[in-house]
């Protein structure tokens, strides 16, 4: 609740439904268009991905700095 309520002072947009892949909850975009950086909801890192929809750095920074197991979700 707290993570949502900086997200939306900082004006992160979601992920575009295309975008499909489970970490998208966890990141968002600051002005609402995607780029080669994804904000953190949780940490409000900026995360880089790659264009092509691999979402590895995404997924592993979740797992490494934050303890969680998109497998388990």
């Amino acid at each position: 609740m707290a993570e949502q309520v900086v997200a939306d002072k900082l004006k992160l947009s979601d992920a575009p439904n295309k975008l499909k892949s489970k970490v998208w909850q966890y990141f968002g975009f600051r002005d609402g268009s995607p780029t080669d950086k994804a904000k953190c909801k949780l940490c409000f890192t900026d995360v880089a991905y790659a264009k092509s929809g691999s979402t590895t750095n995404l997924m592993q920074h979740v797992k490494r700095k934050h303890y969680v197991d998109l497998a388990r979700l």
